[in-house]
């Protein structure tokens, strides 16, 4: 292992950076078709046959070093690969859609910048990189990441996750007759049932801050946001209320979780615990 990874930090030129909470890596990647992007990573001391692969999705922010810095403390001393793409707002300014649309609603064009599937590009590079074994990743996101985790997970051909949590998103796709974003209606890409079904067959988890109530410049005000609630946290819990409410409906298998952090506002940093503790053993 020692070899591979000398090998790969020489060919890469991967620099090593340290902070007072952690040390982390960073390296380009660049083996797909779509603009080069940083990439932040942990490796465990061994890699072996147990190994797990985590990658977290960073908020609106885009300080993907600043989130591996409060994952790398949660995950010390576990046997667990940490990896934090970070989504420059150069090259992908709608990262959180997948870059299928804005905010607002408007269906971008350049499907060659479409997100899903992205994150399964990136795992089977690494792991075949790490020599990982597992043939599933688990998944972080916060804010702006909550909303590519849970949409990823939606919009992406079989992804290979084990678990997710999408923690304190500003908004979210319901799966009702409104329009894509905000809805399924008119869909950039094609979606089948068997999409639906497998997303809500997923050990996906929603967590939300119990005090994540304040209306700022960040939070999408557009009227389709507007109509999932005033906050994240109404949001949440509206978004969670209609997905269940659907598959009871319709008998359909559901195997989310909701969570409220009780005390907790908008920081990655408070609510990355309660998502530690799900995703890291």
């Amino acid at each position: 292992m020692d070899k591979i990874k000398q090998l790969f930090l020489l060919a890469l030129s991967t620099l090593t950076l340290y902070s007072a909470a952690a040390v982390y890596e960073k390296t380009v990647f660049a083996e797909w078709d779509k603009p080069s992007i940083n990439v932040f990573y942990v490796l465990p001391q061994e890699v072996n046959d147990q190994t797990e692969i985590l990658f977290i999705i960073h908020g609106n922010s885009r300080n993907a070093d600043g989130y591996i810095e409060v994952w790398a403390n949660h995950a010390k001393d576990k046997n667990i690969i940490l990896i934090a793409p970070e989504f420059s707002r150069s090259k992908f300014s709608n990262y959180n859609t997948l870059q299928m649309s804005s905010s607002t609603g408007k269906i971008l064009k350049n499907r060659d910048l479409y997100l899903n599937n992205s994150i399964d590009i990136m795992f089977n590079h690494y792991k075949n990189l790490f020599g990982v074994k597992t043939d599933l990743y688990k998944i972080y996101g916060h804010s702006g990441g909550a909303q590519f985790v849970h949409r990823y997970l939606l919009m992406s051909d079989a992804p290979k996750v084990k678990t997710a949590v999408a923690a304190n998103s500003g908004w979210y796709t319901f799966l009702d007759g409104g329009s894509f974003p905000y809805g399924l209606k008119e869909p950039p890409i094609g979606l089948t049932s068997k999409n639906i079904r497998d997303f809500l067959s997923m050990d996906l988890h929603i967590h939300i801050g119990s005090h994540d109530v304040k209306v700022t410049s960040s939070l999408n005000q557009s009227d389709g946001a507007m109509r999932q609630g005033p906050n994240r946290f109404k949001r949440a819990i509206n978004f969670y209320q209609s997905v269940s409410k659907m598959t009871e409906q319709n008998n359909l298998n559901f195997n989310w979780s909701y969570k409220e952090i009780r005390g907790v506002d908008h920081s990655n940093r408070k609510m990355a615990p309660s998502a530690a503790a799900v995703l890291i053993d």
